[in-house]
Protein backbone atom coordinates (compact mmCIF):
# COMPACT_ATOMS: atom_id res chain seq x y z
CA UNK A 1 0.00 0.00 0.00
CA UNK A 2 1.57 3.34 -0.61
CA UNK A 3 1.87 4.96 2.21
CA UNK A 4 0.45 8.92 2.24
CA UNK A 5 2.80 11.53 3.62
CA UNK A 6 0.42 13.71 5.82
CA UNK A 7 1.99 16.98 5.72
CA UNK A 8 2.92 16.61 1.87
CA UNK A 9 -0.63 16.80 1.30
CA UNK A 10 -1.20 20.02 3.83
CA UNK A 11 -0.42 22.03 0.89
CA UNK A 12 0.59 25.95 1.74
CA UNK A 13 -2.88 27.20 0.08
CA UNK A 14 -4.42 24.49 2.23
CA UNK A 15 -3.32 25.76 5.60
CA UNK A 16 -4.54 28.84 4.60
CA UNK A 17 -8.02 28.23 3.84
CA UNK A 18 -8.07 25.85 6.86
CA UNK A 19 -6.39 28.98 8.90
CA UNK A 20 -9.47 31.21 8.23
CA UNK A 21 -12.17 27.72 8.61
CA UNK A 22 -10.68 28.35 12.49
CA UNK A 23 -11.85 31.62 12.51
CA UNK A 24 -15.26 30.73 12.70
CA UNK A 25 -14.15 28.36 15.93
CA UNK A 26 -15.93 25.05 14.55
CA UNK A 27 -16.04 21.63 16.74
CA UNK A 28 -13.58 19.11 17.00
CA UNK A 29 -16.35 16.72 15.20
CA UNK A 30 -17.31 19.59 12.41
CA UNK A 31 -13.15 20.15 11.82
CA UNK A 32 -13.22 16.49 11.35
CA UNK A 33 -16.10 16.22 8.84
CA UNK A 34 -14.02 18.79 6.60
CA UNK A 35 -11.07 16.94 6.64
CA UNK A 36 -12.65 13.37 5.63
CA UNK A 37 -14.66 15.25 2.84
CA UNK A 38 -11.38 16.87 1.44
CA UNK A 39 -9.60 14.46 1.82
CA UNK A 40 -11.88 10.87 1.43
CA UNK A 41 -9.50 7.82 1.43
CA UNK A 42 -7.30 8.25 4.36
CA UNK A 43 -7.85 5.82 7.08
CA UNK A 44 -9.38 7.07 10.71
CA UNK A 45 -6.76 7.60 12.27
CA UNK A 46 -4.84 9.59 9.67
CA UNK A 47 -7.89 11.94 10.48
CA UNK A 48 -6.74 12.60 14.16
CA UNK A 49 -3.79 13.24 12.77
CA UNK A 50 -3.91 15.79 10.34
CA UNK A 51 -6.78 17.27 12.94
CA UNK A 52 -3.48 17.36 15.90
CA UNK A 53 -0.96 18.65 13.16
CA UNK A 54 -3.49 21.58 12.01
CA UNK A 55 -4.43 22.25 15.29
CA UNK A 56 -0.83 21.85 17.28
CA UNK A 57 -3.31 19.32 20.03
CA UNK A 58 -4.35 15.88 19.84
CA UNK A 59 -8.50 15.54 19.23
CA UNK A 60 -10.32 14.42 22.28
CA UNK A 61 -11.04 11.38 21.05
CA UNK A 62 -7.90 10.36 19.42
CA UNK A 63 -5.56 7.34 20.84
CA UNK A 64 -2.11 7.27 19.79
CA UNK A 65 -0.99 5.63 16.66
CA UNK A 66 1.44 2.83 18.07
CA UNK A 67 4.06 3.73 15.31
CA UNK A 68 3.72 6.63 16.30
CA UNK A 69 4.51 6.09 19.93
CA UNK A 70 7.73 3.66 18.92
CA UNK A 71 9.25 6.42 16.93
CA UNK A 72 8.29 8.90 19.93
CA UNK A 73 10.28 6.41 22.03
CA UNK A 74 12.75 5.33 20.33
CA UNK A 75 16.30 7.14 21.69
CA UNK A 76 18.20 7.42 18.23
CA UNK A 77 15.29 8.54 16.36
CA UNK A 78 14.87 11.07 19.44
CA UNK A 79 18.66 12.30 19.30
CA UNK A 80 17.83 12.91 15.16
CA UNK A 81 15.35 14.90 15.52
CA UNK A 82 17.32 16.90 18.32
CA UNK A 83 19.62 18.04 15.55
CA UNK A 84 16.95 17.70 11.84
CA UNK A 85 14.58 20.10 12.79
CA UNK A 86 12.77 18.34 9.32
CA UNK A 87 12.89 15.33 11.83
CA UNK A 88 9.14 16.14 13.36
CA UNK A 89 7.98 14.72 10.42
CA UNK A 90 7.04 11.17 11.56
CA UNK A 91 6.64 9.97 7.88
CA UNK A 92 10.25 10.51 7.12
CA UNK A 93 11.40 9.02 10.05
CA UNK A 94 9.76 6.02 9.84
CA UNK A 95 11.09 5.71 6.31
CA UNK A 96 14.78 6.69 7.59
CA UNK A 97 14.15 4.03 11.31
CA UNK A 98 11.80 1.28 9.73
CA UNK A 99 10.02 -0.50 12.54
CA UNK A 100 10.47 -3.80 13.30
CA UNK A 101 7.00 -5.36 12.50
CA UNK A 102 8.06 -9.00 14.18
CA UNK A 103 8.88 -7.47 17.24
CA UNK A 104 6.39 -4.74 17.49
CA UNK A 105 4.12 -5.55 20.74
CA UNK A 106 0.20 -5.63 18.89
CA UNK A 107 -2.59 -5.48 21.24
CA UNK A 108 -4.44 -8.40 21.96
CA UNK A 109 -6.92 -9.17 19.18
CA UNK A 110 -10.55 -9.24 21.01
CA UNK A 111 -13.36 -11.60 18.89
CA UNK A 112 -16.79 -10.64 18.95
CA UNK A 113 -19.52 -11.92 17.42
CA UNK A 114 -21.52 -9.15 17.14
CA UNK A 115 -19.88 -5.44 16.61
CA UNK A 116 -22.00 -3.89 18.88
CA UNK A 117 -20.40 -5.88 21.51
CA UNK A 118 -16.69 -4.91 21.50
CA UNK A 119 -15.81 -1.77 22.62
CA UNK A 120 -17.61 1.20 20.05
CA UNK A 121 -15.06 4.26 19.55
CA UNK A 122 -17.25 7.10 17.64
CA UNK A 123 -14.25 8.86 16.41
CA UNK A 124 -13.74 5.75 13.81
CA UNK A 125 -15.63 5.61 10.45
CA UNK A 126 -17.13 2.06 11.83
CA UNK A 127 -17.83 3.23 15.32
CA UNK A 128 -19.69 6.20 14.21
CA UNK A 129 -21.78 4.42 12.09
CA UNK A 130 -22.37 1.91 14.51
CA UNK A 131 -23.03 4.90 17.12
CA UNK A 132 -25.58 6.49 14.91
CA UNK A 133 -27.56 3.75 14.14
CA UNK A 134 -28.40 2.90 17.56
CA UNK A 135 -29.26 5.94 18.72
CA UNK A 136 -31.43 7.19 15.41
CA UNK A 137 -34.47 8.50 16.22
CA UNK A 138 -37.52 7.69 14.89
CA UNK A 139 -40.75 9.30 12.75
CA UNK A 140 -42.96 11.40 15.21
CA UNK A 141 -45.73 9.25 14.93
CA UNK A 142 -44.36 5.95 16.05
CA UNK A 143 -42.82 7.65 19.03
CA UNK A 144 -44.07 6.44 22.40
CA UNK A 145 -47.27 8.11 24.69
CA UNK A 146 -45.72 6.53 27.22
CA UNK A 147 -48.65 5.31 30.17
CA UNK A 148 -49.58 2.76 32.28
CA UNK A 149 -51.19 0.48 29.25
CA UNK A 150 -48.07 0.94 26.93
CA UNK A 151 -45.15 0.08 29.93
CA UNK A 152 -45.15 -3.43 28.93
CA UNK A 153 -44.71 -2.29 25.29
CA UNK A 154 -41.88 0.07 26.44
CA UNK A 155 -40.19 -2.92 28.31
CA UNK A 156 -39.56 -5.36 25.87
CA UNK A 157 -38.51 -2.47 23.32
CA UNK A 158 -35.78 -2.11 25.86
CA UNK A 159 -34.91 -5.37 26.20
CA UNK A 160 -34.75 -6.00 22.46
CA UNK A 161 -32.79 -2.94 21.90
CA UNK A 162 -30.24 -4.01 24.75
CA UNK A 163 -29.96 -7.34 22.95
CA UNK A 164 -29.16 -5.51 19.38
CA UNK A 165 -26.84 -3.18 20.81
CA UNK A 166 -24.96 -4.46 23.66
CA UNK A 167 -26.11 -2.43 26.97
CA UNK A 168 -24.27 -4.91 28.34
CA UNK A 169 -23.79 -5.09 32.33
CA UNK A 170 -24.88 -1.16 32.53
CA UNK A 171 -28.28 -2.68 31.96
CA UNK A 172 -28.51 -6.55 33.40
CA UNK A 173 -26.05 -5.86 36.20
CA UNK A 174 -26.72 -3.14 38.75
CA UNK A 175 -24.66 -3.21 42.03
CA UNK A 176 -27.43 -3.96 44.56
CA UNK A 177 -25.56 -5.56 47.93
CA UNK A 178 -22.19 -5.16 46.57
CA UNK A 179 -20.25 -5.66 43.21
CA UNK A 180 -21.40 -9.27 43.09
CA UNK A 181 -24.95 -9.34 44.30
CA UNK A 182 -26.85 -7.24 40.87
CA UNK A 183 -30.50 -6.54 39.42
CA UNK A 184 -31.54 -6.58 35.73
CA UNK A 185 -33.08 -3.16 35.69
CA UNK A 186 -35.26 -4.55 32.76
CA UNK A 187 -36.42 -7.27 35.68
CA UNK A 188 -36.13 -5.75 38.72
CA UNK A 189 -37.20 -1.86 38.40
CA UNK A 190 -39.85 -2.52 41.03
CA UNK A 191 -36.84 -3.24 43.46
CA UNK A 192 -33.98 -1.24 42.33
CA UNK A 193 -33.80 2.12 44.50
CA UNK A 194 -32.10 5.35 43.71
CA UNK A 195 -29.43 4.86 45.70
CA UNK A 196 -28.44 1.96 43.43
CA UNK A 197 -28.62 3.80 40.18
CA UNK A 198 -26.97 6.64 41.59
CA UNK A 199 -23.97 4.34 42.36
CA UNK A 200 -23.68 2.88 38.90
CA UNK A 201 -24.01 6.15 37.38
CA UNK A 202 -21.23 7.33 39.73
CA UNK A 203 -18.40 5.05 38.65
CA UNK A 204 -19.64 6.19 35.21
CA UNK A 205 -19.47 9.73 35.04
CA UNK A 206 -18.09 10.72 38.72
CA UNK A 207 -15.25 8.25 39.53
CA UNK A 208 -14.14 5.41 37.01
CA UNK A 209 -12.18 3.68 40.45
CA UNK A 210 -15.20 3.65 42.79
CA UNK A 211 -16.69 0.78 44.38
CA UNK A 212 -19.89 -0.56 46.07
CA UNK A 213 -18.78 1.08 49.57
CA UNK A 214 -17.52 4.59 47.58
CA UNK A 215 -19.23 7.39 49.30
CA UNK A 216 -21.63 9.14 46.40
CA UNK A 217 -21.52 13.03 46.70
CA UNK A 218 -24.44 15.11 46.89
CA UNK A 219 -23.31 17.38 43.51
CA UNK A 220 -23.32 15.61 40.23
CA UNK A 221 -19.81 16.25 39.15
CA UNK A 222 -18.48 14.93 36.01
CA UNK A 223 -14.86 13.44 35.79
CA UNK A 224 -12.10 14.42 33.04
CA UNK A 225 -10.93 12.00 31.01
CA UNK A 226 -8.00 11.14 28.90
CA UNK A 227 -8.43 7.71 26.96
CA UNK A 228 -5.55 9.10 24.82
CA UNK A 229 -2.91 8.85 27.41
CA UNK A 230 -4.11 7.18 30.37
CA UNK A 231 -4.99 2.92 29.63
CA UNK A 232 -6.95 2.97 32.50
CA UNK A 233 -9.63 5.45 31.21
CA UNK A 234 -10.22 4.26 28.18
CA UNK A 235 -12.80 0.84 29.97
CA UNK A 236 -14.66 3.84 31.28
CA UNK A 237 -14.50 5.80 27.83
CA UNK A 238 -16.42 3.09 26.03
CA UNK A 239 -18.77 2.49 29.33
CA UNK A 240 -19.57 6.09 28.54
CA UNK A 241 -20.32 5.60 24.89
CA UNK A 242 -23.03 2.68 26.14
CA UNK A 243 -24.71 5.06 28.63
CA UNK A 244 -24.79 8.22 26.33
CA UNK A 245 -26.55 5.49 23.14
CA UNK A 246 -29.07 4.21 26.22
CA UNK A 247 -29.77 7.70 26.90
CA UNK A 248 -30.13 9.31 23.05
CA UNK A 249 -31.76 5.96 22.41
CA UNK A 250 -34.80 7.01 25.04
CA UNK A 251 -34.85 10.55 23.82
CA UNK A 252 -35.29 9.49 20.31
CA UNK A 253 -38.31 7.14 21.15
CA UNK A 254 -40.76 9.49 23.33
CA UNK A 255 -42.87 12.24 22.51
CA UNK A 256 -42.34 15.58 23.72
CA UNK A 257 -45.17 15.73 26.98
CA UNK A 258 -42.80 12.64 28.23
CA UNK A 259 -39.85 14.17 27.13
CA UNK A 260 -40.72 17.33 29.36
CA UNK A 261 -41.54 15.16 32.35
CA UNK A 262 -38.21 13.22 31.91
CA UNK A 263 -36.26 16.48 32.03
CA UNK A 264 -37.96 17.89 34.97
CA UNK A 265 -36.29 15.18 36.91
CA UNK A 266 -33.00 16.25 35.00
CA UNK A 267 -31.29 16.69 38.61
CA UNK A 268 -31.22 12.73 39.16
CA UNK A 269 -29.23 11.69 35.89
CA UNK A 270 -27.25 14.75 34.62
CA UNK A 271 -23.53 14.80 35.77
CA UNK A 272 -21.87 18.17 34.53
CA UNK A 273 -18.71 20.24 35.04
CA UNK A 274 -17.05 23.42 33.51
CA UNK A 275 -17.45 21.78 30.09
CA UNK A 276 -19.88 19.55 29.41
CA UNK A 277 -23.15 17.98 30.61
CA UNK A 278 -24.04 14.00 29.99
CA UNK A 279 -26.85 12.37 30.49
CA UNK A 280 -26.74 9.16 32.20
CA UNK A 281 -28.95 6.46 30.06
CA UNK A 282 -29.86 3.93 32.80
CA UNK A 283 -30.93 6.10 35.70
CA UNK A 284 -33.14 7.94 32.54
CA UNK A 285 -34.24 4.27 32.10
CA UNK A 286 -34.96 3.57 35.85
CA UNK A 287 -37.02 7.27 36.10
CA UNK A 288 -40.04 5.97 33.06
CA UNK A 289 -40.03 2.78 34.74
CA UNK A 290 -40.92 3.68 37.70
CA UNK A 291 -43.37 6.34 36.19
CA UNK A 292 -45.24 4.17 34.17
CA UNK A 293 -45.19 0.73 36.62
CA UNK A 294 -48.30 -1.11 35.80
CA UNK A 295 -48.56 -2.23 39.41
CA UNK A 296 -49.95 1.31 40.19
CA UNK A 297 -53.66 1.02 40.49
CA UNK A 298 -55.94 3.72 42.89
CA UNK A 299 -59.58 4.71 41.79
CA UNK A 300 -60.54 7.31 39.42
CA UNK A 301 -62.12 9.50 42.26
CA UNK A 302 -58.99 9.29 44.78
CA UNK A 303 -57.05 10.59 42.15
CA UNK A 304 -59.28 13.60 41.66
CA UNK A 305 -59.36 14.51 45.50
CA UNK A 306 -55.43 14.63 44.86
CA UNK A 307 -55.29 17.01 42.24
CA UNK A 308 -58.39 19.10 44.31
CA UNK A 309 -55.87 18.90 47.89
CA UNK A 310 -52.20 19.49 45.81
CA UNK A 311 -50.79 22.40 47.46
CA UNK A 312 -47.08 23.99 47.16
CA UNK A 313 -46.56 23.61 50.62
CA UNK A 314 -46.91 19.74 50.57
CA UNK A 315 -44.02 20.18 48.16
CA UNK A 316 -41.88 23.08 50.05
CA UNK A 317 -42.78 24.93 47.45
CA UNK A 318 -41.28 23.53 45.03
CA UNK A 319 -43.02 24.37 41.43
CA UNK A 320 -41.12 21.07 39.23
CA UNK A 321 -42.34 18.62 41.56
CA UNK A 322 -45.45 20.03 42.18
CA UNK A 323 -46.30 20.04 38.46
CA UNK A 324 -44.68 16.38 38.40
CA UNK A 325 -47.56 15.44 40.85
CA UNK A 326 -50.11 16.73 38.70
CA UNK A 327 -49.27 15.86 35.34
CA UNK A 328 -49.01 12.47 37.07
CA UNK A 329 -51.99 12.40 38.76
CA UNK A 330 -53.91 13.35 35.78
CA UNK A 331 -52.03 11.36 33.05
CA UNK A 332 -53.66 8.32 35.26
CA UNK A 333 -57.04 9.08 34.92
CA UNK A 334 -56.98 9.77 31.36
CA UNK A 335 -54.78 6.46 31.25
CA UNK A 336 -58.03 4.53 32.70
CA UNK A 337 -60.16 6.08 29.87
CA UNK A 338 -61.91 8.68 31.98
CA UNK A 339 -61.94 12.74 31.82
CA UNK A 340 -61.17 15.66 34.25
CA UNK A 341 -63.23 18.54 33.15
CA UNK A 342 -61.58 20.70 36.14
CA UNK A 343 -58.20 19.97 35.80
CA UNK A 344 -57.27 23.66 34.59
CA UNK A 345 -59.08 24.62 38.17
CA UNK A 346 -57.34 22.11 40.20
CA UNK A 347 -53.57 23.43 38.30
CA UNK A 348 -54.67 26.87 38.84
CA UNK A 349 -55.71 26.03 42.64
CA UNK A 350 -52.48 24.43 43.35
CA UNK A 351 -50.20 27.08 41.43
CA UNK A 352 -51.57 29.87 43.16
CA UNK A 353 -50.67 28.49 46.61
CA UNK A 354 -46.98 28.68 45.38
CA UNK A 355 -46.80 32.15 48.05
CA UNK A 356 -43.53 33.83 45.46
CA UNK A 357 -44.88 37.46 44.48
CA UNK A 358 -44.23 37.44 41.05
CA UNK A 359 -45.22 33.84 40.27
CA UNK A 360 -48.27 34.56 41.61
CA UNK A 361 -48.95 37.52 39.69
CA UNK A 362 -48.42 35.85 36.28
CA UNK A 363 -50.85 32.75 37.51
CA UNK A 364 -53.46 34.98 38.75
CA UNK A 365 -52.89 36.39 34.88
CA UNK A 366 -53.28 33.22 33.44
CA UNK A 367 -56.52 32.31 35.57
CA UNK A 368 -57.95 35.77 34.44
CA UNK A 369 -57.21 34.67 30.89
CA UNK A 370 -58.42 31.35 30.82
CA UNK A 371 -61.50 32.28 33.25
CA UNK A 372 -62.85 34.31 30.04
CA UNK A 373 -62.15 32.17 27.09
CA UNK A 374 -58.32 31.11 26.99
CA UNK A 375 -57.58 27.70 25.44
CA UNK A 376 -53.87 27.63 26.57
CA UNK A 377 -52.93 23.91 27.32
CA UNK A 378 -52.68 22.84 30.48
CA UNK A 379 -48.83 21.92 29.49
CA UNK A 380 -48.35 25.22 28.16
CA UNK A 381 -49.00 26.78 31.78
CA UNK A 382 -46.83 24.61 33.83
CA UNK A 383 -43.91 25.17 30.87
CA UNK A 384 -44.32 28.98 31.51
CA UNK A 385 -44.83 28.41 35.55
CA UNK A 386 -41.52 26.16 35.56
CA UNK A 387 -39.46 29.12 33.11
CA UNK A 388 -40.39 31.41 36.23
CA UNK A 389 -39.81 29.32 38.78
CA UNK A 390 -36.38 27.86 37.59
CA UNK A 391 -35.47 31.51 36.50
CA UNK A 392 -36.16 32.40 39.77
CA UNK A 393 -33.96 29.81 41.72
CA UNK A 394 -31.11 30.47 39.35
CA UNK A 395 -30.87 34.21 40.52
CA UNK A 396 -31.72 33.43 44.06
CA UNK A 397 -34.86 35.30 44.38
CA UNK A 398 -36.77 31.81 45.15
CA UNK A 399 -38.34 31.86 48.91
CA UNK A 400 -38.72 28.27 50.22
CA UNK A 401 -41.15 29.35 52.96
CA UNK A 402 -43.81 30.45 53.09
CA UNK A 403 -44.93 33.75 54.72
CA UNK A 404 -48.42 32.37 55.67
CA UNK A 405 -46.63 29.67 57.91
CA UNK A 406 -45.50 33.09 60.49
CA UNK A 407 -49.02 34.39 60.20
CA UNK A 408 -50.91 31.37 60.60
CA UNK A 409 -48.79 31.13 64.17
CA UNK A 410 -50.14 34.63 65.23
CA UNK A 411 -53.58 33.69 64.01
CA UNK A 412 -53.58 30.75 65.89
CA UNK A 413 -52.43 32.76 69.51
CA UNK A 414 -55.26 35.48 68.31
CA UNK A 415 -58.00 32.77 67.84
CA UNK A 416 -57.61 31.45 70.96
CA UNK A 417 -57.98 34.89 72.62
CA UNK A 418 -60.71 35.18 70.41
CA UNK A 419 -62.27 32.13 71.51
CA UNK A 420 -61.57 32.88 75.67
CA UNK A 421 -63.86 36.08 74.77
CA UNK A 422 -66.27 34.07 72.40
CA UNK A 423 -66.61 31.86 75.68
CA UNK A 424 -67.52 34.55 77.73
CA UNK A 425 -69.75 35.97 75.55
CA UNK A 426 -71.46 32.78 75.25
CA UNK A 427 -71.82 32.49 79.00
CA UNK A 428 -73.27 36.15 79.27
CA UNK A 429 -76.43 35.39 76.39
CA UNK A 430 -76.81 31.90 78.80
CA UNK A 431 -77.18 33.91 81.48
CA UNK A 432 -79.48 36.40 80.27
CA UNK A 433 -81.56 33.56 78.53
CA UNK A 434 -82.19 32.55 81.65
CA UNK A 435 -83.07 35.85 83.11
CA UNK A 436 -80.28 37.04 85.48
CA UNK A 437 -79.14 39.65 83.36
CA UNK A 438 -80.16 43.60 83.92
CA UNK A 439 -83.42 44.90 82.16
CA UNK A 440 -82.83 46.99 79.12
CA UNK A 441 -80.21 44.43 77.72
CA UNK A 442 -77.23 46.08 79.93
CA UNK A 443 -75.33 44.24 81.44
CA UNK A 444 -74.41 43.56 85.31
CA UNK A 445 -71.28 44.83 86.84
CA UNK A 446 -71.18 40.76 87.56
CA UNK A 447 -70.78 40.48 83.91
CA UNK A 448 -68.42 42.90 83.15
CA UNK A 449 -66.44 41.37 85.64
CA UNK A 450 -66.45 38.48 83.83
CA UNK A 451 -66.06 39.53 80.52
CA UNK A 452 -63.23 41.56 81.80
CA UNK A 453 -62.54 43.73 78.76
CA UNK A 454 -59.52 45.85 78.56
CA UNK A 455 -59.97 49.52 79.95
CA UNK A 456 -58.93 50.96 76.48
CA UNK A 457 -61.44 49.48 74.79
CA UNK A 458 -63.87 51.54 76.76
CA UNK A 459 -62.15 55.07 76.07
CA UNK A 460 -62.76 56.67 72.52
CA UNK A 461 -59.30 57.83 70.82
CA UNK A 462 -60.55 57.65 67.07
CA UNK A 463 -62.59 55.81 65.18
CA UNK A 464 -60.26 53.44 64.00
CA UNK A 465 -57.20 52.00 65.66
CA UNK A 466 -54.43 49.53 65.61
CA UNK A 467 -54.05 47.21 68.51
CA UNK A 468 -52.53 44.18 68.97
CA UNK A 469 -51.68 43.24 65.56
CA UNK A 470 -55.62 43.82 65.15
CA UNK A 471 -57.59 46.91 64.04
CA UNK A 472 -60.67 48.21 66.19
CA UNK A 473 -63.85 50.10 65.54
CA UNK A 474 -65.01 52.14 67.59
CA UNK A 475 -69.15 51.17 67.70
CA UNK A 476 -71.15 53.71 69.69
CA UNK A 477 -73.93 50.90 69.89
CA UNK A 478 -72.04 48.67 72.78
CA UNK A 479 -73.18 50.29 76.24
CA UNK A 480 -73.75 49.11 79.27
CA UNK A 481 -75.00 51.47 82.22
CA UNK A 482 -72.46 52.42 84.42
CA UNK A 483 -69.29 51.07 82.67
CA UNK A 484 -69.22 52.03 78.86
CA UNK A 485 -71.23 54.30 76.39
CA UNK A 486 -69.37 52.56 72.99
CA UNK A 487 -66.50 49.73 72.80
CA UNK A 488 -64.02 49.53 70.78
CA UNK A 489 -64.86 45.96 68.75
CA UNK A 490 -63.50 44.30 65.28
CA UNK A 491 -66.56 44.82 63.51
CA UNK A 492 -67.45 48.22 61.93
CA UNK A 493 -70.29 50.82 63.42
CA UNK A 494 -72.84 50.11 59.85
CA UNK A 495 -72.01 46.44 60.50
CA UNK A 496 -73.57 46.62 63.91
CA UNK A 497 -76.69 44.82 63.17
CA UNK A 498 -75.23 42.29 61.19
CA UNK A 499 -73.29 41.06 64.52
CA UNK A 500 -76.28 41.78 66.06
CA UNK A 501 -78.12 39.46 64.41
CA UNK A 502 -75.34 36.72 64.21
CA UNK A 503 -75.32 36.76 68.19
CA UNK A 504 -79.20 36.67 68.35
CA UNK A 505 -79.23 33.23 66.02
CA UNK A 506 -75.87 31.81 68.45
CA UNK A 507 -78.09 32.90 71.29
CA UNK A 508 -81.10 30.75 70.23
CA UNK A 509 -79.01 27.85 68.57
CA UNK A 510 -77.82 27.85 71.97
CA UNK A 511 -80.78 28.21 74.03
CA UNK A 512 -82.68 25.54 72.03
CA UNK A 513 -79.46 22.81 72.55
CA UNK A 514 -79.91 23.51 76.16
CA UNK A 515 -84.08 22.81 75.73
CA UNK A 516 -82.76 19.56 73.79
CA UNK A 517 -80.57 18.15 76.35
CA UNK A 518 -82.45 18.50 79.27
CA UNK A 519 -80.78 17.59 82.24
CA UNK A 520 -77.24 16.35 80.85
CA UNK A 521 -77.10 19.89 78.78
CA UNK A 522 -74.40 20.64 81.39
CA UNK A 523 -72.32 17.53 80.12
CA UNK A 524 -73.16 18.44 76.52
CA UNK A 525 -72.57 21.99 76.29
CA UNK A 526 -69.06 22.27 75.36
CA UNK A 527 -69.04 20.16 72.04
CA UNK A 528 -71.58 22.27 70.77
CA UNK A 529 -70.37 25.54 72.12
CA UNK A 530 -67.15 24.33 70.32
CA UNK A 531 -68.61 24.00 66.91
CA UNK A 532 -70.48 26.85 67.28
CA UNK A 533 -67.77 29.21 67.76
CA UNK A 534 -65.85 27.16 65.44
CA UNK A 535 -68.12 28.20 62.53
CA UNK A 536 -68.66 31.86 63.91
CA UNK A 537 -64.48 32.08 64.17
CA UNK A 538 -63.88 30.44 60.84
CA UNK A 539 -66.44 33.07 59.15
CA UNK A 540 -64.70 36.14 60.44
CA UNK A 541 -61.50 34.79 59.33
CA UNK A 542 -62.68 33.89 55.79
CA UNK A 543 -64.20 37.49 55.33
CA UNK A 544 -60.57 39.03 57.02
CA UNK A 545 -57.78 37.41 55.94
CA UNK A 546 -56.33 35.97 52.91
CA UNK A 547 -56.23 32.52 54.15
CA UNK A 548 -57.94 29.56 52.35
CA UNK A 549 -60.29 27.24 54.28
CA UNK A 550 -58.28 24.58 54.89
CA UNK A 551 -55.90 26.54 56.39
CA UNK A 552 -57.90 28.12 58.42
CA UNK A 553 -59.71 24.64 59.76
CA UNK A 554 -56.06 23.40 60.40
CA UNK A 555 -55.63 26.85 62.99
CA UNK A 556 -58.94 26.16 65.15
CA UNK A 557 -58.01 22.23 65.60
CA UNK A 558 -54.72 23.69 66.96
CA UNK A 559 -56.18 26.04 68.77
CA UNK A 560 -58.98 23.27 69.74
CA UNK A 561 -56.04 21.08 71.31
CA UNK A 562 -54.28 23.90 73.38
CA UNK A 563 -58.06 24.76 74.58
CA UNK A 564 -60.30 23.64 77.33
CA UNK A 565 -63.28 24.78 76.34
Amino acid sequence: MVRVSLRNILTPDFRRRYQVFLQQQPEDDQQLEVLEDCFPNLEANQYFRLFQILNNREHPRAFPNIQEVQIRNNPQIRNQARNQPEANNLENLERQHPVNRMAQQAPPMVFVDDPYHGNINPGTTDGAKLYLKATASIPEEDKFDLNISSAQKFLDLMRRDSNNFGWGTLIRAIPAENENVVKNLLKDHKIITEEHMKRQAFKTWGNHAAVFATVVPEEYVLEQLDPTNEAAHRPVFFRRVRSRMIAKRIVGHLKTADLEILKNQASQYTWANADKEEMDGPTMLWLLLQSCNPSTRVGISELKTDLRNATSSKFQHNVKKLTDYLSSKYREIEERGQEHQDYHLDLFNALQTVPNPDFAAKIRDERQAWEIGGDKPANQVIAEALTIYNNAVSQNRWESKDPKDAKIMALTTEVQQLREETKQFSAMVTSKSNGNSSSGGHQSGKSKDFLSIKSWRMVKTDDMVERDGKTWYWCPHHKVEGSYDGLYVTHKPEEHEEWKNNRSQFRKKKFESNKNSGSDSNNNSAPTNKLHINDTLKAALLTHSDLSSVQIDEILEDANAHSDF
